[in-house]
């Protein structure tokens, strides 16, 4: 029973239904080298399986450099979550340039990934932005906007981290440059969205405002407002009374006393009776120098009337234009 449990045992610890990676044979430079040199030829798998080998042979020790070459091999796939993890490991267990060399690849890291979401905006792009989702779909993705000013202050935060070990990199103060000057255009964008919606909303309160009052008007009120000025002229022609002017007293006593109009019989007064006309009373008869100048006069007054009727006329149209 006991060699029963002990081939049992043996069993369970046989590395054959686990086997270890190859155990490289030479000097951990030379190792870190050609993991270099595989991920330059995009041979990422190699890559990676020849750092187990190194973790392997060297043990816990040489884990800050294999950890960093590893994160070389992933960043350079684009693989940036798992290079991350490398890259931090590397920043915690190492020390000196590889730990600075770490802590700036981690804020390279993160400004890639919001140069790329930064790069989809539409006021950057000059493509139009995506539609909205329609109710009860999901939304077509995060806010590009969002997304890049988490990354570049990520970047940032690595970046000073990495300026206050070594305040005079080059290379880590330029970039600190680049991810400020992206922070203040995202802050522009933004300020510049919300003008535009307040605009917008402006606009449709406007317009909605605008509509209402229209839509509520009274028709005899509209009636009131619109009048036709053509219709007002119509009436105004019915209403015209014919008048004649009234006679200048000097025209008056111009006229010939002979003449028939000036010596109209006495209208009856109420009470009294009618004097009789005499008998041989005949009418006057008019010369023809007489008959010339009283149709003369007639033409007169009737110009003068038909002036008179015009004046009335035009007076009256412009009441109506400055009334409406």
């Amino acid at each position: 029973m006991k060699s029963l449990l002990f081939v049992c045992a043996l069993l369970l610890q046989d590395p054959a239904k686990a086997p270890a990676p190859a155990r490289f044979e030479g000097t951990l430079a030379q190792g870190l080298k050609r993991v270099e040199q595989l991920a330059t030829a995009a041979q990422k798998d190699e890559a990676l399986a020849l750092s187990e080998q190194l973790l392997s042979a060297f043990g816990s020790r040489a884990r800050p450099a294999i950890e960093y070459a590893r994160g070389v091999v992933q960043a350079g796939v684009k693989e940036r979550e798992p290079a991350g993890e490398s890259f931090q490991h590397a920043r915690a267990d190492g020390a000196g340039a590889l730990r600075l060399a770490s802590i700036y690849n981690l804020g390279a890291l993160a400004l890639e990934g919001a140069e790329e979401c930064y790069q989809k905006l539409p006021e950057v792009s000059g493509k139009q932005p995506p539609a909205a989702a329609a109710p009860g779909k999901a939304p077509p993705g995060p806010d590009a906007l969002a997304e890049a000013r988490k990354g570049y202050l990520a970047a940032r935060e690595r970046f000073v981290e990495r300026l206050r070990a070594q305040w005079n990199d080059a290379d880590t103060r330029a970039d600190v440059e680049l991810v400020q000057r992206r922070l203040k255009r995202l802050d522009e964008i933004e300020k510049k969205r919300k003008e535009e919606e307040q605009k917008k909303q402006k606009q449709q309160q406007d317009s909605k405002n605008d509509k209402d009052p229209k839509d509520k008007q009274d028709p005899k009120d509209k009636d009131k407002q619109d009048p036709d000025p053509k219709k007002d002229d119509a009436q105004d022609k019915d209403k015209q009374p014919d008048q004649q002017p009234a006679q200048d007293p000097k025209d008056k006593d111009k006229q010939d006393p002979k003449k028939p109009e000036d010596h109209k019989p006495d209208e009856q007064k109420p009470g009294e009776q009618q004097k009789p006309q005499p008998k041989d009373a005949q009418d006057p008869q008019l010369s023809k120098e007489e008959m010339t100048r009283l149709l003369d006069k007639l033409q007169q007054l009737e110009e003068q009337a038909a002036k008179l009727r015009a004046q009335i006329h035009k007076a009256r149209r412009v009441a109506v234009k400055k009334d409406w």
